[in-house]
């Protein structure tokens, strides 16, 4: 059985619903009922008959499964748009000046107490060093006062960087599991509306901000296309056969009663 032209694979089962949902109508039971047809057999005969004349009956329906898809494909580029949006600028974009300053503070909190303790060193050593000799005696006293200097600012920056990486510690520490259970909320389910039919609504694939609006516009255009094509197709059509396969059958009885009374006539 081919689908008819431009339905969608995924549209398939609501045609099928659609047509389900006619043979249970109490207009086909009842014109069943009157063929003479009330068992399974001939109800899923009639349902062949409906799905190999598909294309036929889904053209019945052509203009509202035509907006259905415009508004099946304007979601899907809005959702599309939305979600690469927020990757592609953060792709393209530089990072902001407090992004660098928040990321060059542990570096400068590592590097400074350790370049002034490798100079401090160095300078007492040198210091110590030429306080041997006495002709480089007013270099060494510079040498160890630059020391005590650098010892001093690398004491200094190394309580500072402690404190920064203290602060950050805590600031981005998780709060401990809350043990106490949490008491579970019953949500009272939504009454459905009296519809003709259930919607199947797909899997929101846009921003939380567009969801209702575009949800419902989708609902909405699926809702009048399933409606057209169960009072513009499919019910037309199962009239159509019930009424062909009701015809023959007439006929058939009233030859039938025809010859019966004439052979009774031949007999008195």
């Amino acid at each position: 059985m081919t689908a008819p032209p431009g339905l969608q694979a995924e549209d398939r089962p609501d045609f099928e619903r659609a047509l389900h949902q006619a043979l249970r109508t109490a207009e086909i039971r009842a014109a069943l009922r009157r063929n003479g047809a009330t068992g399974d057999a001939d109800i899923q005969r009639l349902r062949s008959q409906a799905l190999v004349a598909s294309e036929l009956i889904a053209t019945a329906a052509a203009p509202e499964y035509a907006a259905y898809l415009r508004q099946r494909a304007t979601a899907s580029t809005t959702a599309s748009t939305a979600s690469t949006a927020p990757a592609a600028s953060v792709r393209s974009g530089s990072p902001t000046p407090a992004a660098g300053v928040r990321g060059l503070l542990p570096v400068l909190a590592v590097l400074t107490p350790a370049l002034a303790g490798a100079s401090t060193a160095a300078f007492l050593l040198l210091g110590g060093l030429l306080g041997l000799l006495d002709s480089q005696r007013e270099l060494a006293d510079a040498l160890l006062t630059a020391g005590l200097t650098s010892a001093t600012i690398a004491a200094f920056t190394l309580v500072v960087g402690a404190a920064c990486l203290l602060v950050t510690a805590v600031r981005h520490r998780t709060p401990a599991p809350d043990p106490r259970p949490r008491p579970r909320t019953r949500s009272c389910p939504r009454p459905r509306p009296h519809g003709l039919l259930r919607l199947h609504r797909h899997p929101p694939t846009h921003p939380p901000h567009l969801g209702h609006r575009v949800d419902a516009a989708i609902a909405t255009a699926r809702d009048a296309w399933l409606r057209a094509l169960l009072h513009r197709g499919i019910l037309p059509f199962l009239r159509d056969r019930l009424e062909r396969s009701h015809s023959p059958s007439r006929t058939s009885r009233v030859q039938s009663e025809e010859s019966s009374q004439k052979s009774e006539r031949g007999t008195t």
